[in-house]
């Protein structure tokens, strides 16, 4: 993973963020074994922030599969992005494991 955080990295990639369901993927839909988790996700780089201003990415409803499809909707109003956030954040999965991090 830490290749592909890198890899994201060095092409300036960031998360779109998301509407719908927190996850993207879902195994054995039986409460007692059931497992979710954003497995999914929309990146785009800066240039591309700035020709779309207005975007939506969605998680829709899956059906056969057992991940959700995502959907970038780029004709969004460009006042509001619906609840996804604008700001340029990277969160990196190791800065939970720091001292004094609360």
């Amino acid at each position: 993973m830490s290749h592909f955080r890198e890899a994201l990295e060095d092409c300036d990639l960031c998360d779109l963020g998301f509407k719908g369901p927190w996850y993207t993927w879902e195994r054995d839909r039986m409460p007692e074994n059931n497992v979710r988790e954003r497995l999914d996700r929309a990146v785009a780089n800066s240039e591309w922030w700035e020709m779309h201003l207005g975007f939506l990415v969605s998680h829709l409803n899956y059906s056969f599969s057992d991940h959700c499809p995502a959907l970038i909707d780029t004709s969004q109003d460009t006042n509001s992005n619906n609840g996804t956030s604008r700001a340029l954040f990277h969160f990196e999965a190791n800065w939970a494991l720091e001292e004094g991090v609360e």
